[in-house]
């Protein structure tokens, strides 16, 4: 068994990261979380990222979103939408070009964001904590590879 070293915070965000953008979390995207979240609004995990994502990067696009958890924009907007109902989100027009949208949290919206990202770094931390580096690794990797297979097989 692999002794294990103590994750740097470069390691922590590395996986903290990993675990928002996860190309797997698309599986349980449409459960809600059952976990006590005080008074915050309980949220699907796609929903959950979202907001984690926008917390992120305050001003980010509708578009990057789309790009980043492979959403189309239908289903964005939904999403989006439905973040706005709870007070959470609001779109801001580009001063530069009215038909883009940059997103970011209201003050309901960072309570979400601050609960959930510091859950998701516990998490990041745990794993680190049980698997080594070496592994984590190795399972970037083969994700990866396996992404880039699928993706070619369905292009060509």
């Amino acid at each position: 068994m692999t002794q294990q070293a103590q994750p740097s915070q470069a390691d922590i965000a590395r996986m903290t990261t990993l675990l928002i953008h996860g190309h797997l979390a698309d599986i349980y995207a449409l459960q809600k979380v059952n976990m006590d979240v005080g008074n915050l609004p309980k949220l699907g995990l796609r929903d959950i990222l979202l907001v984690t994502q926008i917390g992120l990067e305050p001003g980010i696009t509708s578009s990057k979103l789309s790009h980043l958890f492979r959403m189309s924009s239908p289903l964005l907007s939904t999403r989006i939408t439905a973040l706005m109902k709870l007070n959470l989100v609001q779109q801001v027009e580009d001063t530069k070009d009215r038909r883009v949208h940059n997103l970011k949290l209201l003050a309901s919206g960072k309570k979400v964001y601050q609960f959930w990202y510091k859950r998701i770094e516990t998490l990041a931390i745990n794993i680190l904590m049980t698997h080594s580096l070496e592994d984590m690794n190795q399972m970037e990797e083969r994700i990866e590879y396996i992404l880039k297979s699928v993706q070619s097989d369905l292009i060509n």
